[in-house]
């Protein structure tokens, strides 16, 4: 397929392989070699340039999914010959170590003190009002280096290595949800529906998940929004983590989800990141999914036979399995207004890194609690929420968070550390819930 963008202000296009991620289009196809390729899972952040002016993790955004819009690497970051100040700054403190992800750390760094961009999901052409940014001249990242061809096979970056990439498919991007539901329809079982691809991508790379069909739903510009609705508010399931984190609104009435979308992963993942992509995912670790548990939440499905709601407590029904029928497509999330005497609320996890998937994770809402992590699926913590109801303090009824779990075993926790865990979070959660912080 054809692929065209804007890279430091430069259009540069190509025909490419439909799997091609756009770290390997910059590196390889535009000669740009300072965005390197290092955990390859979106953990390190190596691979770190702009899209359309905010952080994005070039190991987990297909280059067709870039098309249309501009990026910019550290290459792009001087002018006319003088270096960015965040790069002067890495040079003249000695900040490098040894610089494989230096590149990276910049580009994060630019991100952050540009500020935050106003929301969008735009994915048309570049905008008006942009200025090309000039490339850095350093000798090793000229786009005069030579270049392989973008349609060679997963060859790596050094002697013997191999390039961790998806197995081939074919991508298609919808223009409409009509136009999505049609494409699933088309394709059967072998389609599947991608939004921000921080929870999909990664799994295709290490060969987990391997559909035929992509359906790209990062153009619907329908389905990211929130509004309100007044007892509810409606947050469409295609509205990312950052905007989430941002809302005015739902920092005003819902400030829980608001808190707990800026706890996923870190900027760039919050960047594509999208609400209805983690819960449709029905990772039991991950956050916003317990978040709504909590919230009583309803979930506005589209299929062939029309649109249905389902009750967030019927939505996940196991590891990765949900509600949704074969070609469906979530569509809204509605999550009700805390009544007046139920506004306390808390959000905690415990992680290795910040970035990290929850080892456990609660989310308090009144009286509502909610775990993650806890079993296959995100779960209610009923014998807390009965032990309060009938009167007890909230250290007493934290004792019982564990109650009708099943946590799993893994590298990163024994299900007895994970018990304990549900306890103390759930004590720091009600403690802060009832304090009114």
């Amino acid at each position: 397929m054809k692929v065209q963008l804007a890279v430091n202000g430069s259009e540069v296009s190509a025909d490419v392989e439909d799997r091609l991620l756009l770290v390997h289009f910059l590196r390889d196809v535009a000669g740009l070699t300072a965005t390197n390729v290092g955990c390859d899972t979106t953990s390190c952040g190596a691979c770190t340039v702009l899209l359309d002016g905010e952080s994005v993790k070039s190991c987990t955004v297909l280059a067709a999914q870039a098309g249309g819009h501009e990026v910019t690497t550290v290459e792009g970051l001087a002018s006319d010959g003088e270096m960015h100040p965040v790069q002067r700054a890495f040079h003249t403190r000695h900040a490098l170590q040894c610089g494989f992800c230096t590149p990276g750390m910049v580009m994060a760094i630019v991100s952050l003190l540009r500020g935050e961009p106003a929301p969008h999901r735009g994915a048309g052409t570049r905008r008006p009002g942009r200025q090309p940014v000039p490339l850095h001249g350093l000798p090793q990242h000229r786009r005069g280096r030579p270049r392989r061809s973008a349609g060679a096979g997963p060859r790596g970056e050094g002697p013997g290595s191999v390039r961790v990439i998806p197995s081939s498919f074919t991508y298609r991007r919808a223009d409409s949800a009509a136009e999505a539901l049609d494409l699933a329809a088309e394709y059967g079982e072998d389609a599947k529906y991608l939004a921000g691809g921080h929870s999909l991508l990664p799994l295709m790379k290490l060969r987990l998940a391997a559909p035929g069909v992509l359906i790209d739903l990062g153009g619907l510009r329908d389905l990211s929004y929130i509004t309100d609705h007044g007892p509810h508010i409606a947050i469409g399931a295609l509205t990312r983590h950052h905007d989430i984190e941002h809302s005015e609104l739902l920092g005003s009435q819902l400030p829980l989800l608001a808190h707990a979308a800026g706890q996923v992963g870190d900027p760039q993942v919050r960047h594509r990141g999208t609400i209805g992509g983690s819960v449709a995912h029905a990772d039991p670790a991950s956050d916003l999914p317990a978040v709504l548990l909590a919230l009583d939440a309803t979930l506005v499905a589209s299929g062939p036979g029309g649109g249905r709601e389902i009750p967030v407590a019927e939505f996940f029904r196991g590891f990765f399995e949900t509600a949704l029928e074969p070609g469906e497509l979530l569509t809204e999330i509605r999550v009700p207004k805390p009544a007046p005497g139920s506004r306390g609320w808390s959000f905690q996890k415990f992680t290795q890194r910040a970035i990290d998937w929850a080892i456990v994770g609660v989310a308090v809402q009144g009286g509502n609690v909610a775990l993650g992590n806890m079993g296959p699926v995100p779960l209610r913590a009923a014998a807390v929420e009965a032990a309060l109801a009938g009167g007890a303090p909230p250290a007493e009824a934290a004792m019982h968070a564990a109650d009708g779990t099943s946590p799993g075993l893994d590298i990163r926790a024994s299900s007895g550390y994970r018990e304990h865990l549900a306890r103390v979070l759930v004590s720091r959660a009600l403690a802060q819930a009832t304090s009114g912080s």
